[in-house]
């Protein structure tokens, strides 16, 4: 029993992190990149990014960033516990390090950009949080987990549209949308695909190098 509640702590965590952006959102004092003028936080028009600033985008004190921080470390923790334990049930060392080391830098990089940092945070995040969900979507596919490999490639795709529009300024004002979708594609993922791995298969067994060889066969003959 007491298992089974640990399991669904990373995906209570995400649950709390979808709350605290929704208060952060009702918070946000308003303006976008294109209008200062607008009321509130709009799904559409605004990026999660400006959740995080200390003034709203209308000059307004942002009342959201308390809230928007405290939701990135809910999220980021979570997300570090679930690439933690499909990497300890990845098909092979290759994939375990792939997805253990991509997901960790993800979950680093990805609480700091909150900070002055953010652009060169997004860059890092980006980098490896795409190296975990490839590893983990190749994973899959060995697996012969189809659907789950499928949608994978899914959210992989939608973050590669997503950072093609925003690095090549292409599409730049239907970003937030395509943001936020790549994000929530990612993340349902990532919960799924836990919960998959975890129930259905026993974590990779350890091996201790310091464990002593077993003796050979005395030689006959």
């Amino acid at each position: 029993m007491r298992r089974d509640r640990t399991r669904h702590a990373p995906t209570a965590g995400i649950a709390l992190a979808l709350v605290l952006f929704g208060a952060a959102a009702r918070a946000y004092p308003g303006g976008t990149t294109a209008s200062r003028a607008t009321a509130g936080y709009s799904w559409a028009h605004n990026f999660v990014s400006s959740l995080f600033a200390a003034r709203a985008l209308n000059g307004a004190p942002n009342a959201a960033r308390p809230l928007a921080v405290a939701a990135m470390l809910a999220l980021c923790g979570s997300a570090a516990v679930l690439f933690a334990g499909l990497a300890r049930r990845a098909p092979s060392r290759a994939h375990r390090k792939a997805v253990e080391i991509g997901g960790i830098g993800a979950a680093v990089y990805g609480v700091l950009v909150v900070t002055p940092l953010h652009d060169l945070m997004v860059d890092l995040s980006l980098a490896f949080s795409l190296t975990a969900m490839l590893a983990t979507t190749h994973g899959l596919y060995v697996e012969r987990r189809r659907s789950l490999a499928l949608w994978g490639a899914v959210a992989v795709a939608l973050t590669l549209v997503a950072a093609v529009m925003y690095y090549g300024r292409i599409g730049y004002a239907l970003l937030p949308v395509v943001q936020k979708a790549g994000l929530a594609a990612s993340v349902a993922w990532l919960v799924c695909t836990y919960d998959a791995c975890v129930r259905d298969t026993p974590p990779a067994p350890e091996t201790d190098a310091s464990a002593p060889r077993p003796a050979l066969p005395p030689a006959t003959g």
